[in-house]
C-alpha cells in the first residue's frame, strides 16, 4: 500500500467546484404541462413534458399522444408502470407508431408513477467530444456495455453530453479503476463544455446505465407480494438473482468475498447500483476482516456501477465503517454512498436524526439504510407486551414509532434510500401472515420522496501517492536504467528526474509530460565518484510536485584502469558499486578502513567483483545483538588490475591470494622491493557467514604472510577466502591521477589502545584513508577505524572484537595511505629522473644526509607528487629526520638524484 502524500486543499476544491459549475450546463425541457386528464390528441414534436395526474382516468378514450422528439416525454404521476403498460399504452405512439417498451420506447419508474420516453434499448444517451465546447470528433455510447478500449477517444475526451434519465461512469484506467466518477442526469441533460480536471483528456473507461426515479422507500427481502403490498419502488435480496421489473428497481450486492462472482455481477443488466459486503463484522454473514474487504474494493470499481459501502451490523461498531471510508478516500477508491443497518430500538426520532446526520457528515456520503426496524429481537427497548407477539398495544407502539422515524427518513436530505427488514419479531412486522399490520399500512401509504438528490453527490478528490523508483545496472552498456511505477496513472501531468552525487545539490536530468514513458537510461559519468542518488517527482494536475523514494548506487571514478572513490555507507547490508569505466578483466578491489561515525565494530569485505561492478559490506561481528548504523560511515575503495606499478616513484605490487584460511600463508611479491613496503589486504569473497578480517605479519622486501581471523567465540575453521593485496613503498607518490602519502609506524611507536595521529598535506582537498595492521600480537581480531582529529590530520586506532576474554591489547605496527581524490591536483614530478651522481650519503637515509660540496649549495627536496618539503643552503649536512619514510628527489644546480628516507 502506497502512502498518500497530497490531498487538494479546501480552497482548491472550492475552486474546482467553481470550474465544474462553469464547465457544465443543464438542459431542461422547454415546455412543462400538467393536466389531470388528457382530453385531446397531442403530437409532441419538440422537447416537452406532459404530466398527467389522474390515477383513475388519465386519458380519454380515443385520445393519442405521439412522441416525435427524443425529449418529448409523458408522465403518469400516480399510476404504477405495470398498470400504464397494461392499460394505457394504446394511447401512446412514437413517431406515429405504437409505443412498445424496449423496441421504440422506454417505461421507467418515476416516484409513485411512470414516465414514458421515446428511447429504444438501442438508444445511445452519451455523446463525447474530443474538443471543449462539444467540438472535434464525437462518439456515442449505449447502455450497459463495457467501453474499455476507446481507440482514438482514449485520453482524448474534452466535453460530453448525457441525456436525462441515464447514468454514466468515467474512469481514467481502462479497467474502471484509477480516478472514477459517476454522473447522473435526473432532472435534465448534463452537458459539460469543459471536463472536470481529473477527467479532462484522461478518460479510458466508460459505462452507461438507465437511471430510475425511485423513491427512498424500498424492501429488504425476496417476496414479490410483499414488495407490491408496501408500494416499494426498489428492493434488494442479499443476492444478484433478482431483476428490475416495471415497478421495482433491483439493487445488486456482493454478499461476501467469494459470492456472488464478479462475472455474474458484471453481467447483470437493468441495474445501476452495487452494494458492498453484507455485515462483514459478523461470522454468520460476510465474515471478513477490514483489510480483506478493503483489498477487494478496486474490483467493485471495475463494474462501473454506483457503489455503496459495506454495511456492518451497526455503523458504530468496532469494524468501523468510518475507518473504511477514510481508507478508501486515502487510497482513491470510489464509494458513492454508505450503506448501514439500523436496528435502533428505543431511540427517539430526534436521536435517529442526530445519529444519521453524524454518519453523513463523518463519511461525506448520502446514506442507504439497507436493513432497519424499530429495534430487533436482540435489542432491549420497552414494549407494552412481549415483542415476540403481535398485540394491539404492540401494534400501536410500532405504528407510532414508525410514523416518527419515517418522517425523519423522508425529510432528511442525506438519507437516499431505506429498506425495512420485516423479520424481527411479530411486534415489529410490516407484513404478518400475508397481511399489512397498522405500521405496514402506514409504510405502504407513505409517499416517500424521490431517492436521488444531486446536492448529495460525492465529487471524488484524488490523493496523489508517491511514485516508486527503481534502478538497474545495464552491464553491456555500463549505464543505469531507471524505471518507475505510478499509481496515479494519467492523473500525473509530467515526470521530473533528478540526480546528485554525494551531498551535492540535485540536478534535473529528465523532464517529460509524456506520462506513458516510465523509464530513462542514464549513462555513467566517470567524474561522478561516490554515492549517486536519483529521485523522481511527478507533477500533479494542479501543478505541484510529489516525490518518489530515492535510489542510489556507489560508483568509482576515473577513466583509466585505476578507479577510486569514497562511499558514505549507512547500511550493514550488501551494497553495489559500479565501475565508471568497464574493465576488460576483473580488477583487484582494495577497501580502505571505515570512519568512526558508529561504534559498531565491523570487518569490511567485497564479493562478486566483475568487469563492471562489485558488492561490499561492512560485516559486523556475530556476537553483536541487532547492530545497526545510525549515520553514514565513510569507506574508500581503490580498483586496478593486478601487476607491478610505479606509483609516481613509489613501487607497488597488486595481487591476489586465492585460498586464505586461518592458517598462515606465505605470499611472494612478483618483484622484489628496495625497501619493506606497506601491505593493505581486503577479503574479496563471501564463503563464510561470520565476520572475518585479514591478519598480516613478517613483511619483507620479497613478500609477507597472511591469514584469516574471526572473533574468538567462533571456533569453526570455516572456509578459505580470496584476498586482494596492495603492497606499496612508503613516501609520497601518485596512483594514476591521485596523490598518495604512504607511511607506517616507526620502531617503538607501535599502536595499542591509543590512537595515532597521521598528518597529510594541506593541499589535499578530498583525502581518503587506507590502513592496515602490519603485525599480529593478539589472539583476538582487531580492525582499524579512523576519524578526523584536526586540520589535515586523521587519527587511526585499533578496534577489537569482544566476544571472548578481555585480554590486554598488545602493540602492533600499523601502515596507512592517505589518498587525495580531489579534482584539481598539483602536477607531479614523475618525469624527473635521477640524472647525476650528487655527492651525498647515506642512501637510504634515516636522519642526516651528508654532502661534500666545496661551497654552500641550494638544495630542494620533493616528494613523488611534486610537493616541495625542504629547501636549504647546504655544504656539509642536512637534517631530514622530519620527512616521512618514502622515496624523494633531491635537486641542486648540479642535477637531480633519488633517495629513500627510512
Amino acid at each position: 500500500m502506497q502512502k498518500p502524500i497530497l490531498r487538494l486543499s479546501l480552497k482548491k476544491w472550492m475552486l474546482a467546484m467553481v470550474v465544474w459549475l462553469m464547465g457544465s450546463t443543464a438542459m431542461q425541457a422547454q415546455v412543462v404541462e400538467t393536466v389531470s386528464t388528457l382530453s385531446g390528441n397531442r403530437s409532441l414534436d419538440a422537447a416537452y413534458e406532459l404530466h398527467i395526474t389522474s390515477a383513475d382516468n388519465p386519458i380519454d378514450d380515443g385520445v393519442v399522444v405521439s412522441l416525435n422528439h427524443q425529449d418529448a416525454w409523458v408522465f403518469f404521476e400516480n399510476i404504477k408502470p405495470s398498470l400504464v403498460s397494461d392499460n394505457h399504452l394504446d394511447h401512446i405512439q412514437v413517431n406515429g407508431v405504437a409505443f412498445e417498451n424496449g423496441t421504440n420506447g422506454r417505461i421507467a419508474i418515476y416516484a409513485h408513477g411512470t414516465v414514458l420516453m421515446p428511447h429504444a434499448n438501442s438508444f445511445r444517451p452519451l455523446t463525447v467530444y474530443t474538443e471543449e465546447n462539444f467540438g472535434g470528433e464525437s462518439a456515442q455510447y449505449a447502455i450497459h456495455t463495457y467501453y474499455n478500449n476507446l481507440g482514438t477517444f482514449n485520453n482524448a475526451i474534452k466535453s460530453f453530453k448525457l441525456k436525462r434519465g441515464y447514468q454514466a461512469t468515467f474512469a481514467t484506467s481502462s479497467d474502471g479503476k484509477g480516478y472514477s466518477r459517476v454522473f447522473v442526469a435526473d432532472k435534465e441533460d448534463l452537458e459539460f463544455e469543459v471536463m472536470p480536471d481529473f477527467l479532462d483528456g484522461n478518460i479510458s473507461f466508460i459505462r452507461v446505465f438507465k437511471h430510475q426515479w425511485v423513491t427512498k422507500k424500498g424492501w429488504a427481502g425476496w417476496n414479490w407480494n410483499e414488495y407490491q403490498m408496501v408500494n416499494a419502488t426498489w428492493y434488494y435480496d442479499w443476492n444478484i438473482g433478482g431483476s428490475t421489473s416495471l415497478n421495482l428497481e433491483y439493487a445488486t450486492i456482493k454478499q461476501h468475498g467469494g459470492w456472488p462472482s464478479w462475472n455474474d455481477i458484471n453481467g447483470k443488466t437493468d441495474v445501476s447500483q452495487l452494494l458492498g459486503f453484507n455485515e462483514p463484522d459478523r461470522p454468520d454473514q460476510a465474515n471478513m476482516t477490514f483489510d480483506a474487504a478493503l483489498s477487494q474494493w478496486p474490483q467493485y470499481m471495475t463494474s462501473g456501477l454506483r457503489l455503496g459501502s459495506p454495511a456492518t451490523s451497526d455503523p458504530f461498531n468496532n469494524w468501523s465503517l468510518f475507518n473504511f471510508i477514510d481508507k478508501c478516500d486515502e487510497l482513491n477508491y470510489r464509494v458513492d454512498f454508505v450503506a448501514i443497518h439500523c436496528y435502533w430500538g428505543g431511540k427517539s426520532a430526534q436521536n435517529w436524526y442526530n445519529d444519521l446526520k453524524y454518519i453523513h457528515e463523518r463519511t461525506g456520503r448520502p446514506i442507504w439504510i439497507t436493513e432497519w426496524n424499530n429495534g430487533a429481537n436482540w435489542t432491549n427497548e420497552t414494549w407494552p407486551d412481549d415483542p415476540s407477539e403481535y398485540t394491539t398495544a404492540n401494534a400501536q407502539k410500532q405504528l407510532n414509532d414508525m410514523i416518527a422515524i419515517l418522517n425523519v427518513l423522508d425529510t432528511a436530505s442525506f438519507v437516499e434510500r431505506y429498506s425495512i427488514y420485516n423479520w424481527v419479531e411479530d411486534a415489529r412486522a410490516m407484513v404478518l401472515n400475508g397481511e399489512l399490520t397498522p405500521a405496514g399500512e402506514h409504510y405502504a401509504n407513505n409517499k416517500s420522496q424521490m431517492a436521488y438528490n444531486k446536492d448529495m453527490d460525492v465529487i471524488p478528490g484524488w490523493n496523489y501517492t508517491h511514485p516508486t523508483l527503481a534502478l538497474r545496472h545495464l552491464t553491456l552498456t555500463n549505464s543505469i536504467r531507471l524505471n518507475w511505477s505510478d499509481a496515479n496513472g494519467d492523473l500525473s501531468k509530467a515526470y521530473k528526474l533528478e540526480k546528485k552525487v554525494d551531498n551535492q545539490p540535485y540536478e534535473e536530468i529528465y523532464y517529460s509530460n509524456d506520462v506513458s514513458v516510465l523509464s530513462f537510461i542514464d549513462n555513467l559519468d566517470p567524474a561522478a565518484s561516490g554515492s549517486v542518488t536519483y529521485r523522481l517527482s511527478l507533477e500533479t494536475l494542479p501543478g505541484e510536485f510529489v516525490g518518489s523514494n530515492e535510489v542510489s548506487y556507489y560508483q568509482t571514478g576515473g577513466e583509466s584502469d585505476v578507479q577510486a572513490g569514497v562511499f558514505g555507507v549507512n547500511s550493514l547490508d550488501w551494497s553495489q558499486s559500479i565501475f565508471a569505466k568497464k574493465y576488460t578483466a576483473s580488477p583487484k578491489v582494495i577497501l580502505g578502513v571505515p570512519s568512526f561515525s558508529n561504534v559498531v565494530p565491523m570487518a569490511p569485505r567485497v564479493n562478486s567483483a566483475s568487469t563492471t561492478s562489485f558488492v561490499f559490506k561492512l560485516q559486523p561481528w556475530n556476537y553483536l545483538n541487532a547492530p545497526s548504523l545510525s549515520k553514514a560511515d565513510n569507506i574508500s575503495v581503490l580498483a586496478m588490475p593486478a601487476g607491478i606499478y610505479n606509483f609516481g616513484g613509489l613501487k607497488g605490487v597488486v595481487g591476489e591470494a586465492p585460498e586464505v584460511d586461518k592458517n598462515w600463508l606465505s605470499v611472494t611479491f612478483d618483484e622484489v622491493f628496495e625497501t619493506i613496503p606497506v601491505v593493505f589486504c581486503t577479503q574479496v569473497s563471501n564463503r563464510n557467514s561470520f565476520a572475518t578480517t585479514v591478519a598480516v605479519r613478517n613483511i619483507t622486501e620479497t613478500g609477507f604472510e597472511l591469514r584469516l581471523k574471526s572473533e574468538e567465540a567462533v571456533t569453526a575453521s570455516g572456509f578459505a577466502e580470496k584476498v586482494n593485496f596492495l603492497a606499496i613503498e612508503t613516501g609520497s607518490g601518485k596512483i594514476d591521477n591521485y596523490r598518495v602519502t604512504v607511511g607506517q609506524t616507526a620502531a617503538g611507536e607501535e599502536v595499542s589502545t591509543d590512537a595515532i595521529k597521521v598528518p597529510y598535506d594541506n593541499s589535499y582537498t578530498k583525502p581518503v584513508v587506507f590502513a592496515g595492521l602490519l603485525t599480529e600480537s593478539n589472539a583476538f581480531a582487531s580492525t582499524i577505524r579512523y576519524y578526523s582529529s584536526g586540520a589535515n590530520e586523521v587519527s587511526l586506532f585499533k578496534q577489537r572484537e569482544m566476544s571472548g576474554s578481555l585480554a590486554k591489547m598488545e602493540k602492533d605496527h600499523m601502515g596507512w595511505m592517505i589518498m587525495d581524490l580531489g579534482a584539481d591536483q598539483p602536477t607531479s614530478v614523475n618525469s624527473i629522473e635521477a640524472n647525476s651522481e650528487l655527492p651525498f650519503y647515506p642512501n637510504p637515509v634515516t636522519d642526516v644526509m651528508h654532502f661534500n660540496f666545496e661551497v654552500p649549495t641550494q638544495v630542494e627536496i620533493f616528494d613523488m607528487s611534486g610537493m616541495k618539503w625542504l629547501e636549504s643552503s647546504v655544504q656539509q649536512q642536512l637534517d631530514v629526520s622530519a620527512l616521512s619514510p618514502g622515496v624523494y628527489f633531491i635537486k641542486t644546480e648540479q642535477g637531480v638524484a633519488k633517495f629513500i628516507k627510512r
